[in-house]
């Protein structure tokens, strides 16, 4: 059973599951992951949270994790990258394993052996330099939007969260457009509302981006089909 650490925003947390849904070989129902999903969108925001000092979202986290692992889930993960400045520290905390979304998305930069990355994310997940550090510490250099840009980018990924799916989408290009001018090989979508908003641009440019969701949709299907393997073992 994997358990989903979601409600970051909902949508978001529906997305991740059709893409896990997507990425699973499966021909029945019983062929498909099992998920325990704990979708509460009350958890406290995590940008607010970093950039002002407002309520701190680990305790709803924390809950959360807990009532992930009472009903049975064996590996827990969170699609929600702004989330993952708590990650280590909800790590200490758990009794079973989870996985990493920043992980999923260094694994795959070193694959493609890229060299000029773009970043797409929240302000605070930009102030917190998560992807930046992970980017620049791996001797690659790591472009984020600039003041006028972030600030369109943070009004896009509220679109979304808000439904208003069209602006959102025509303001996230924008901000994708300008990083891809400026040398980027390819943009982290490092905010899991971003997928949704730049659907048509995953489709029809792959190799531009890098769906942080996408990609940890597919590390658990792994992890679930290595444990199946050994189960049959």
């Amino acid at each position: 059973m994997l358990g989903v650490l979601g409600g970051m925003g909902p949508l978001a947390t529906v997305d991740f599951m059709q893409k896990i849904i997507a990425l699973t070989a499966a021909s029945k129902d019983q062929e498909h992951l099992p998920m325990l999903v704990h979708n509460v969108p009350q958890i406290p925001d995590r940008s607010a949270c970093i950039l002002e000092g407002s309520e701190d979202p680990f305790p709803a986290l924390l809950r959360g994790l807990r009532s992930l692992e009472r009903g049975g889930a064996e590996c827990v993960v969170i699609p929600c990258n702004t989330a993952h400045f708590w990650f280590e520290k909800l790590q200490k905390h758990a009794q079973i394993p989870m996985i990493s979304i920043l992980d999923c998305v260094q694994k795959h930069i070193r694959q493609h052996r890229l060299g000029k990355v773009g970043v797409m994310a929240t302000s605070a997940t930009v102030s917190a330099v998560m992807y930046q550090e992970l980017i620049e510490n791996d001797g690659r250099e790591c472009l984020i939007p600039d003041q006028d840009m972030q600030t369109l980018m943070m009004q896009a990924i509220y679109d979304i969260k808000a439904g208003r799916l069209e602006l959102g989408s025509q303001r996230m290009k924008v901000v994708f457009d300008d990083l891809v001018n400026k040398g980027a090989e390819a943009v982290v979508l490092g905010c899991t509302e971003i997928p949704i908003g730049l659907a048509e641009v995953v489709k029809t440019s792959p190799e531009q981006c890098i769906d942080a969701t996408a990609l940890l949709a597919s590390a658990c299907v792994d992890w679930y089909n290595q444990k199946e393997a050994r189960v049959a073992a």
